[in-house]
């Protein structure tokens, strides 16, 4: 039987091959973000979630490389200055869990949220009714996550919502997980210093040994820009180099 999911997904394979073809490896920046795109519009249209959250999850458990679709960056810094530890679907509580769909209500049930800050100061605050967390595993480990989030007035996800979840997110696994691998995001600097999602796609194009002229017309962007961003990758990695660019993150 077809899906959203895999109708959008095939659509963006058979658009992918064509950027293939005519790009060759260019098309490697933006494979990532159509496939990406074609699950959270299969999410959208089967759970019906105000916001989505898309984030990669690390060998240290700890979350990155944050793809947000409908919910404000303002929200989001804070979650990430304030709340993120004290999440309880924090990807650092997934090792005991065997299911790949998880609810608010499972880890945080309603008649003890009236205690817990998480709650009271931030899933409140912000009118969260309820939340769903999809995982997307690559064999055993967690590698990837949807987080669905719902605000009022819209109501708590129901059983049906629940279910339509589970059933597509093999068909999600499936597609996302292979396509993404090689897009993790990259380790941090020595300082703590994290990569931008612009600054990772221009990394990866240097390492595949792309100049500054391709790299623009890989990311519809103007040279300077390009110079700009290398400028940056190099001082959060403490490099002078694109040798020392590559060593630093991919070897």
């Amino acid at each position: 039987m077809s899906t959203p999911f895999a109708e959008a997904a095939h659509e963006a394979a058979r658009n992918e091959a064509a950027r293939t073809r005519a790009c060759g490896t260019a098309a490697h920046a933006s494979a990532s973000p159509a496939a990406l795109d074609a699950a959270v519009s299969a999410l959208a249209q089967l759970v019906r979630p105000s916001a989505t959250v898309f984030y990669w999850i690390g060998a240290d458990q700890e979350p990155s490389g944050f793809e947000l679709y409908g919910m404000a960056e303002t929200m989001h810094r804070t979650y990430l200055q304030r709340y993120c530890r004290l999440d309880p679907l924090h990807p650092s509580r997934f090792a005991a869990q065997r299911g790949s769909v998880l609810t608010l209500d499972s880890e945080l049930p309603a008649t003890v949220r009236d205690g817990s800050i998480y709650w009271q100061r931030f899933l409140n605050a912000y009118q969260v009714v309820d939340v769903m967390e999809v995982l997307l595993r690559d064999g055993e480990r967690p590698a990837a996550a949807f987080s669905l989030l719902r605000m009022a007035p819209a109501e708590p996800f129901t059983a049906d919502d629940l279910a339509r979840a589970r059933a597509v997110q093999p068909l999600l696994e499936t597609a996302l997980t292979p396509a993404l691998r090689d897009e993790r995001p990259l380790r941090a600097a020595a300082d703590g210093a994290r990569l931008t999602h612009r600054e990772q796609q221009i990394a990866r194009l240097v390492r595949d040994g792309l100049s500054n002229k391709e790299i623009a017309r890989a990311l519809d962007l103007s040279q300077p820009t390009v110079k700009t961003h290398l400028l940056r990758i190099f001082r959060k990695l403490g490099v002078s180099s694109r040798t020392e660019l590559i060593g630093a993150l991919f070897l």
